[in-house]
């Protein structure tokens, strides 16, 4: 559900951008404390999977493909502050790299994909507070697909697409069908990590210890560098569900501001580099990030406490 550049007015856009930046500048500053070394590495290797499994879309429908968003997988491994963080660092590198999601429509991106999926976990956890801790997860990365695409056509009305109302029932379709697969691969993240390190992730209630946060840590990025460099390949050509809805409604987008870096653009199909070969290289990019970002903050809550 990436968003590229002019699907909404300028003004949307920027609205959306402000929003999104005191979300994420939220979201740091409450959870500046809860950074550990551990937590860096589960983080970076979070950005790792999610990157890397966004690259495997899959069908849903004839001529319609869907992939992870992993808004509500980063809240079950990592809280939903720490989450927010992971989601972002991917988006801004998805866009500025690989072309991948409009530049001008980062702000938007970050709403759908990384804040409200987050916002979903969060509001589905204190429903379901009787329910096993994973049911949560499930359940958010159920919903959060679809809301998330009820959300775009709402920023879509408001920015002047004359076709938005129209674009609501076949949004919801297609991104229900999506939350399928998104609810799928969830579940099987989570009892991957789960088996191998009982404890790491945050939605699971047993106590944490290194060596368990070194296997999930291991976990993750192995299925990292499997998605990017391997099930890459195997990808599926056809649209993902936004842009099957747009060229069914017959909505033009212009071209993006900024396709990418060269060699990078495009995931390696404007320059001819494989496919996985670039994906392991988003991978390692985004996983080296969010490490920089998240022992920044270590250091800083160090000497603080010091």
């Amino acid at each position: 559900m990436h968003v590229p550049d002019h699907l909404v007015s300028p003004e949307i856009a920027i609205a959306s951008a402000v929003v999104a930046s005191a979300a994420v500048g939220a979201a740091i500053w409450t959870g500046r404390n809860e950074w550990t070394r551990g937590r860096v590495a589960m983080a970076s290797a979070t950005a790792a999977l999610v990157f890397g499994a966004q690259m495997v879309n899959y069908p849903v429908l004839p001529g319609t493909s869907g992939h992870l968003v992993g808004g509500a997988l980063a809240a079950a491994l990592l809280g939903p502050r720490a989450a927010v963080l992971v989601m972002t660092v991917v988006l801004a590198a998805q866009a500025l790299l690989f072309g991948d999601g409009g530049v001008s429509a980062l702000g938007i991106n970050v709403l759908l994909m990384a804040v409200l999926p987050v916002l979903v976990y969060a509001m589905v956890g204190r429903v379901l507070t009787r329910s096993p801790r994973w049911m949560p997860a499930i359940a958010a990365a159920l919903l959060s697909v679809p809301v998330s695409a009820l959300a775009l056509c709402a920023l879509c009305a408001a920015g002047g697409v004359a076709d938005a109302g129209a674009m609501v029932a076949p949004m919801l379709g297609v991104h229900a069908v999506i939350g399928l697969g998104e609810a799928a691969i969830t579940a099987v993240v989570l009892i991957a990590v789960h088996a191998a390190a009982p404890g790491a992730a945050e939605w699971d209630d047993r106590p944490t210890g290194s060596v368990r946060t070194g296997r999930a840590v291991a976990v993750l990025s192995a299925s990292a560098v499997v998605c990017a460099g391997g099930l890459a390949f195997a990808a599926s050509s056809f649209a993902d569900g936004l842009e099957s809805v747009l060229a069914g409604r017959a909505i033009i987008i212009d071209a993006q501001l900024f396709s990418g870096v060269p060699g990078l653009a495009d995931y390696g199909a404007v320059d001819g580099l494989p496919v996985g070969v670039v994906g392991v290289i988003g991978v390692v990019a985004t996983a080296a990030i969010v490490m920089v970002a998240g022992l920044g903050m270590t250091g800083q809550r160090a000497r603080a406490v010091s």
